[in-house]
């Protein structure tokens, strides 16, 4: 049987509207949201509580858990040679040393040996260290003229240097110097000059009644020479230094230079880069490599 409402609004004239028909059911709400949430809720909680233990587990050394989870130590040997050790604070590197270019004897192969320091006056045995030879010089000063050079040689092979008691230096290039053990010649015993003639007496001044050739004040004199056309005398002063004075007996023209320098059994005296140079045996008067004059020495006499 079919109810139907009551055409009148429920017979009691009018009402409240009639509701609708047939009365409609309220949907459900579900409820596996909450469950789902709920669940999931609770499956963060524990895991966050565990990361919690194992986190704690791990910082405790004594704990069975760090001690499981820790790996176990292994041994790892590794060889170092002491050449790639590296240096350390305490023990630096050995600095390096440059290779001596002293030859076996004890002298150097190249460089300027000053007579009396470095080297003995007496005959040297030579040997070349270079394969284009080497080179010697005898050195009378030390002021880089070569008015110093009193003798030089280029030496290809085996060969000798007689160093004398009157050179300063011996200078030398790719040169092995061995000691031969064979002294210098001493110089020649000194011995008075003869007079030439009544004006040209010596004493221990120089040429007396020639003022151009004879020491000044009480100087003495330490050599005396004279050529077929030169009076030359060379004095020492107080303070043990030397002067040269030279004339030119034909025209009387006079000249003096300080600080000649001792050569062998003489001196050299240098003036404007013209060398005068004596020796018992000649006197030589050179500009630079160029010869101006060599005099015979006729008389001469040096202590």
């Amino acid at each position: 049987m079919s109810m139907q409402p009551p055409p009148d609004g429920y017979g009691y004239g009018y009402g409240a509207p009639p509701p609708p028909w047939p009365i409609p059911t309220p949907p459900r709400r579900p409820k596996w949201p909450w469950l789902v949430g709920g669940a999931l809720l609770v499956a963060v909680v524990a895991a966050v509580a565990a990361l919690v233990v194992v986190l704690t587990r791990s910082s405790d050394p004594g704990s069975e858990g760090a001690v499981a989870a820790s790996p176990s130590p292994s041994t790892v040997t590794v060889t170092v040679s002491p050449s790639a050790a590296p240096p350390t604070e305490t023990d630096p590197p050995a600095p390096r040393t440059q290779a001596s270019r002293s030859a076996p004897s004890g002298f150097p192969t190249n460089g300027t040996l000053k007579v009396g320091v470095d080297i003995a006056p007496g005959e040297y045995a030579l040997r070349p260290t270079d394969s284009l030879g080497g080179y010697w010089e005898r050195l009378s000063c030390l002021t880089g003229d070569f008015e110093c050079i009193t003798a030089n040689s280029i030496v290809q092979g085996n060969s000798y240097v007689t160093v004398l008691p009157g050179d300063v230096a011996l200078r030398i290039e790719d040169l092995e110097l061995t000691a031969t053990g064979n002294p210098a010649p001493a110089p020649g015993p000194a011995r008075p000059l003869p007079p030439v003639s009544a004006s040209e007496d010596t004493d221990p001044q120089g040429f007396v009644g020639i003022p151009e050739a004879r020491c000044n004040h009480t100087n003495p004199a330490v050599a005396i020479g004279q050529t077929a056309d030169s009076l030359v005398v060379v004095c020492e002063t107080g303070a043990g230094r030397y002067y040269y004075k030279g004339v030119r007996t034909n025209d009387g023209a006079a000249i003096e230079i300080d600080d000649p320098v001792p050569s062998g059994d003489g001196f050299t005296a240098t003036n404007a880069g013209v060398q005068y140079s004596i020796s018992s045996s000649a006197l030589v008067i050179s500009e630079g490599s160029t010869v101006l004059a060599e005099e015979p020495m006729l008389q001469y006499w040096s202590r």
